[in-house]
């Protein structure tokens, strides 16, 4: 296991064996494992701060006999950690909840003290001062409320006191509800005569304010030692790693068995130094597997296409009998985003806040990184086809028209919107196109060639055909009929009679019969998802669109207050930060739009992520018990 874990290149594969379970050992490790974890969260929540990410030089355990004393040594430590942040807690809650109560208390008192003299507040017998807290605009609908049954007198903007005999005092609460004021909560120990309250205010904060610094350092004193307990939960995470495999892979006495996946290309030196550390005392076995579905699956990319790799496997991981489609997505990705972000000014605003994430902000490198790329692409779209920068037409500032700039003229608007919605459906029906022959490549790679040749071949010519009909005619239908419907016809007839008639023929007429059934109801779908999927890339055009209205409110907003010194200075800035405005908000509503194109869109039309990931065995920290 100590080869294995420096090599870091052995992807472990547990089999369970009949009868077997784990050790105490391992289920101590996780349980306490899951109590170092709370512990981290409850004490982060408290204390404000957060290691995670952060390099960890802390090795909190020394060298230990066995596991018995590693892993009591560990309990011990945890349960103290435990009381201390009890004792933190409970502290920190009391703190919470009482400093408002006391504040209000205190308003109330300084504002009565100015008004009336404790010692006759709290001689009085027959009547009862209730304390109450409402309003600042209400005070007269309380005092119509209490009316002549009791005095009103106001301590501060939102307090009053209602002075009323102790037999009318429900009568009053009830009237002061109407009125909307609640009486004040009572802090703890506070006492019932009210001529004490000055004094015992006075008391209750100096304690209240012990309790306050005793929170503060403590609250330091956890914050100091949250590194060590990331090191613990590492060492417990590498204790449990190694205890599960030890248990499920001894089969005798004397031998173990481990089983798992390593490169081709690293598995004689990983054997080598196995039997080199063991003394030669090991048997290898090796097979080479290249397609089966159990295969973790470890691709070579160029290091700029790794950040897309990351946004494939959050969809799923793919295998090795499937087109991986990162390459692709590595392309498609920044161009989408470009299309629909697309500006000089904005994708570079956009990509220089990527680079500062990734350079400065260390659990953001990957956003960072994947912002900085869709910024450039942003940028280049921007420029080169539409042929803005900034809101602005780049014509206004170097001799380049753009193929697709905006039109000065009102009349060719119009024609200019045509074009973009043109091309957004292009868009469209290339990339659903290109995923349904990837669907048919996985058939061959797969050796489902009937599935090839009699479904989705004809349902990708059944979409072209489709596609070819609405464009030609758009929705006219009555010129369908007058010749391009057979294009439809032909591959949909194909599509639903021919796999049932190879299953009726294969397997029987009960089964193709069956069959038939299912195609009908998948061709059913297939039509409704072949219109839906298209017209969803109108994103696109929606998302030009909005750039191009959000800009100009801003420039418009700009130009309205821009008279004078001080209203150029103000229009200046308004638009700086109108445009940084809509180069954020952009930015996320882009990228959303961008993840469900592709993966709503397209991954849905042949990506099956049925690979499993490489993971190889890697410990954090170790494990501190010597042999």
């Amino acid at each position: 296991m100590e080869v294995i874990n420096k090599h870091g290149a052995f992807h472990l594969t547990i089999k369970e064996l009949d009868g077997q379970t784990s050790s105490e050992y391992a289920e101590k490790a996780q349980e306490l494992g899951n109590r170092v974890r709370d512990v981290i969260n409850r004490a982060t929540s408290l204390t404000g701060r957060n290691f995670e990410g952060e390099s960890n030089p802390v090795t909190p355990l020394q060298n230990y006999r066995d596991w018995p004393s590693l892993l009591s040594s560990i309990d011990a430590e945890v349960s103290s950690y435990e009381n201390r942040l009890r004792e933190l807690e409970i502290r920190s809650q009391r703190v919470a909840k009482y400093r408002p109560i006391l504040e209000i208390w205190k308003s109330a008192v300084d504002g009565l003290s100015k008004k009336a003299d404790f010692s006759t507040l709290g001689s009085l017998k027959h009547f009862k001062a209730i304390f109450l807290q409402g309003p600042a605009d209400n005070k007269e609908a309380l005092k119509k409320a209490i009316g002549d049954s009791a005095i009103v007198v106001e301590a501060a903007p939102t307090i009053s006191i209602v002075i009323c005999d102790r037999k009318s005092e429900r009568d009053s609460l009830r009237a002061a509800e109407e009125a909307e004021y609640r009486p004040i909560e009572q802090l703890d120990r506070a006492p019932s005569n009210y001529s004490d309250l000055p004094s015992f205010l006075r008391s209750y904060e100096k304690d209240l304010t012990e309790i306050e610094t005793q929170v503060s350092e403590s609250s330091t004193s956890l914050a100091r030692d949250l590194p060590k307990l990331r090191s613990i939960e590492a060492v417990l995470s590498d204790s449990y790693s190694v205890l599960s495999i030890r248990d499920k892979t001894s089969l005798q006495k004397n031998w173990a068995i481990i089983e798992g996946y390593v490169p081709s290309n690293l598995a004689s030196d990983l054997i080598s130094s196995i039997s080199e550390r063991v003394d030669g005392r090991v048997i290898p076995f090796t097979k080479e597997e290249h397609s089966s579905s159990s295969v973790p699956v470890s691709f070579r990319y160029p290091r700029f296409m790794k950040i897309f790799d990351s946004i494939t496997n959050l969809y799923g991981t793919p295998s090795y009998n499937e087109v991986n489609p990162t390459p692709i997505l590595a392309i498609t990705f920044p161009l989408f985003f470009g299309l629909m972000f697309g500006d000089l000014g904005h994708g570079l605003t956009l990509a220089a806040i990527g680079f500062f994430m990734f350079k400065k902000v260390t659990s953001m490198k990957k956003i960072g990184l994947v912002l900085m790329i869709a910024g450039i692409a942003g940028a280049l779209v921007g420029g080169i086809v539409y042929g803005e920068i900034f809101g602005k037409p780049l014509a206004d500032y170097i001799p380049y028209q753009a193929p697709l700039h905006i039109p000065h003229e009102e009349g060719e608007f119009m024609t200019y919107l045509m074009q973009l919605l043109k091309i957004s459906l292009f868009v469209g029906i290339s990339q659903i196109s290109l995923g349904l022959s990837l669907t048919i490549v996985n058939n061959f790679i797969q050796k489902k060639y009937e599935a090839a040749a009699l479904i989705n071949i004809p349902k990708l010519a059944l979409y072209w055909a489709f596609m070819y009909v609405v464009w030609t005619t758009k929705l006219q239908l009555m010129q369908w009929f007058g010749g391009p419907i057979y294009y439809i016809l032909a591959p949909l007839l194909f599509l639903l009679l021919a796999s049932p008639i190879y299953s009726m023929a294969k397997h029987g007429r009960k089964e193709g019969l069956g069959h038939l059934g299912e195609m009908g109801f998948d061709l059913f779908e297939s039509m409704i998802s072949f219109t839906s999927n298209t017209v969803s890339y109108l994103r696109i055009f929606a998302m030009v669109i909005a750039h191009i209205e959000l800009t100009a409110i801003f420039y418009t907003l700009g130009s309205m207050v821009g008279g004078g010194p001080t209203g150029m200075i103000f229009s200046g800035i308004l638009i700086v930060m109108g445009n940084l405005f809509v180069v954020l908000l952009e930015g996320i509503l882009v990228l959303a739009q961008d993840l469900r194109l592709h993966f709503y869109e397209w991954f849905s039309k042949f990506y099956q992520d049925g690979g499993v990931r490489f993971s190889p065995f890697k410990l954090s920290l170790g494990v501190p018990i010597r042999k």
